[in-house]
């Protein structure tokens, strides 16, 4: 007969080692209807049991014995010597000096080598016979070995103009009027009669209902604002010209289709002061559209692309190392998503945002102005970082609801990958985070939050708006959500749709090189406005270097994370439903692209990266 001692072992390690029904009937779940807890419309979490001690395994440093935390921190101490920070820009923090691990992997470096030189042999057979730029059209010469975009056949239409802020590289400024903090009308100099008259122009109806206050209230106006361009924060070298202008867009929305119609462009933000043009204007409206979509530009790379991807997760990542242990599950989530950021962003440091890089000769304002709106773009982005969270993001601009804005490919589809992405991370936290009391006493978690949320004046990476304490899941997910999402599919979606739009410079060039117009009627016809676009050496750098920033030089699939796969069967599980969730969001994405009129490949999982790495 057994003793009590012996029976009671033996009923431990069944529960420490054998799955409960219940528990094995979950885990199927997870493996084969990876969709199946957005069905129920429940938030769950796995909940398989604790795996015997491995270093491999994540765990959290509350449930481990002294030894074990001790031998944590003195890694983390080791990790802080390699790691030593440096600042990039006054709110951004950087490594001083790239360690070994975090260098771009042979495979990267054959595949840039190969692009950097397809990229030469282009501006080269152009250089064998050049020509002047004398029409709009002559752009297209400089496509000698590089594809010549797509936009270069329509980049003229009034559709196209609209549809890049639906579904082109910058999605992020696009906001209904009615979500303003401020009176639009009172800084755009447009009257009820231009309004309608715009509309019958364009739309073949006449509605003297419809005004600037009834298409305002019933959710129909859309602005583009690019007040952050305004003199008072930019330096302009010579021979350049910026403005901030201002673009108002209408919401067609018929049965049968819906539409973005562009009403007006005004050219700075003083009423009466600056140039209003509307569709009707000819070749000053097609004036008017290269200077808005040079603004779109400047804000789109230097704010969105390089202030709120690249250099707001460099911070981010340099926290993770340095204050999570490398069995951490929070730093096992996250690795994979940080690999060659710090690498791409030092090779920006030398090529890209150095006097005389690619910034300095593309842009019109100095290098110190451009990199001061990369600042103010990433106080903004740490200073309010939820509300970057896509979710929030689109509700705060007034473009989530599909009844207002029917067709913004942008929202739908990145809210699959979100949604996904949210799921996953769900799962993800659930194996290793039983219960709230977890989220709190982990004092690795609890540390790497504070210097995130500690200003850099103090030492910290300056995510000030992060909350005092995780003290939940919920919070902890979400939070991780949004990084993955921004280091990821966001990255990608802004980056390697860039090539299509703005290599072309007629569509959206990096600069203007005549003085902003005030008045109408001075130009012939549309050969003058090449003298308002780049000369050959800054074509070519703008062409080159959105060449090499807008392809997927890591060839890994998003979620195949090479070196940095997951160890614990548990996660792999998980990690695996994710998968095959984005093979169903890649069909849906499909199909979706079947029925729209462009398509818009910026979030089919095929095509994302797992971290911001070019």
């Amino acid at each position: 007969m057994r003793s009590p001692a012996r029976q009671q072992r033996r009923q431990q390690l069944i529960q420490q080692y054998v799955l409960s029904r219940r528990t094995m009937l979950a885990l199927i779940g997870l493996a084969c209807a990876p969709a199946l807890e957005m069905c129920l419309g429940n938030k769950s979490y796995a909940t398989a049991p604790d795996l015997p001690a491995n270093q491999d395994i994540p765990t959290l440093p509350q449930k481990n014995n002294s030894a074990i935390q001790l031998e944590r921190q003195e890694q983390l101490s080791a990790v802080r010597l390699q790691y030593q920070l440096a600042f990039r820009l006054p709110n951004a923090v950087r490594v001083a000096t790239l360690p070994l691990q975090e260098v771009f992997d042979q495979a990267y470096k054959n595949n840039r080598e190969i692009l950097s030189q397809k990229i030469a042999a282009n501006q080269q057979a152009f250089q064998q016979s050049p020509k002047p730029f004398v029409t709009l059209e002559d752009y297209a010469a400089v496509f000698k070995v590089l594809p010549l975009p797509d936009i270069a056949k329509t980049f003229k239409s009034n559709d196209t103009f609209a549809k890049q802020r639906l579904s082109g590289p910058n999605p992020m400024e696009l906001t209904n009027v009615l979500s303003l903090n401020y009176n639009l009308f009172e800084k755009l100099g447009i009257t009820d009669e231009i309004f309608q008259t715009v509309l019958l122009s364009q739309t073949g109806k006449a509605d003297e209902s419809e005004t600037l206050n009834s298409a305002t209230q019933e959710g129909r106006l859309f602005v583009t604002d690019y007040a952050r361009l305004d003199s008072t924060h930019v330096t302009l070298k010579s021979n350049r010209f910026l403005t901030a202008p201002i673009a108002l867009y209408y919401a067609d929305r018929s049965r049968s289709h819906s539409r973005l119609i562009p009403i007006a462009i005004q050219l700075g933000q003083v009423p009466k002061e600056s140039l209003l043009c509307t569709p009707m204007d000819g070749v000053d409206w097609t004036l008017a559209k290269l200077i808005a979509q040079m603004a779109d530009f400047n804000v789109h790379e230097l704010v969105r692309h390089l202030g709120q991807t690249h250099l707001a997760l460099e911070p981010i990542a340099l926290a993770t190392v340095r204050e999570l242990a490398a069995r951490h599950p929070v730093n096992v989530l996250l690795k994979p998503h940080f690999e060659f950021t710090m690498a791409i962003n030092a090779l920006a440091d030398q090529v890209l945002i150095n006097p005389g890089g690619y910034v300095d000769i593309i842009f019109g304002s100095t290098i110190e102005s451009s990199l001061n709106l990369t600042t103010l773009g990433i106080s903004e982005f740490f200073n309010n970082f939820s509300n970057f969270a896509l979710p929030n993001n689109l509700r705060q601009r007034g473009v989530d609801e599909r009844s207002v804005l029917r067709d913004f490919p942008y929202r739908d589809d990145g809210l699959l990958v979100w949604d996904a992405l949210l799921d996953y991370v769900s799962q993800y936290v659930g194996i290793y985070y039983r219960s709230n009391q977890d989220v709190i006493e982990d004092f690795e978690l609890q540390n790497w939050l504070q210097v995130l949320r500690k200003s850099v004046s103090d030492g910290g990476f300056g995510i000030v708006s992060l909350p005092p304490r995780l003290t939940n899941r919920d919070q902890l997910i979400n939070l991780l959500t949004q990084i993955i999402f921004t280091a990821g599919p966001q990255h990608s979606a802004i980056a390697w749709i860039q090539y299509q739009y703005m290599s072309f410079i007629p569509n959206m060039p990096g600069a203007i090189y005549q003085p902003i117009p005030t008045v109408k009627g001075t130009m012939q016809d549309e050969s003058s406005l090449t003298h308002f676009l780049s000369g050959i050496e800054q074509t070519f750098a703008q062409v080159n270097v959105i060449a090499s920033i807008s392809n997927k030089v890591d060839i890994k699939a998003f979620t195949d994370f090479g070196v940095n796969s997951f160890q614990d069967p548990r996660a792999i599980n998980v990690l695996k439903s994710l998968q095959d969730r984005l093979e169903v969001v890649e069909k849906q994405i499909s199909q979706r692209n079947q029925r729209r009129e462009e398509y818009y490949p910026g979030f089919l999982p095929s095509r994302m990266a797992n971290s911001t790495s070019a």
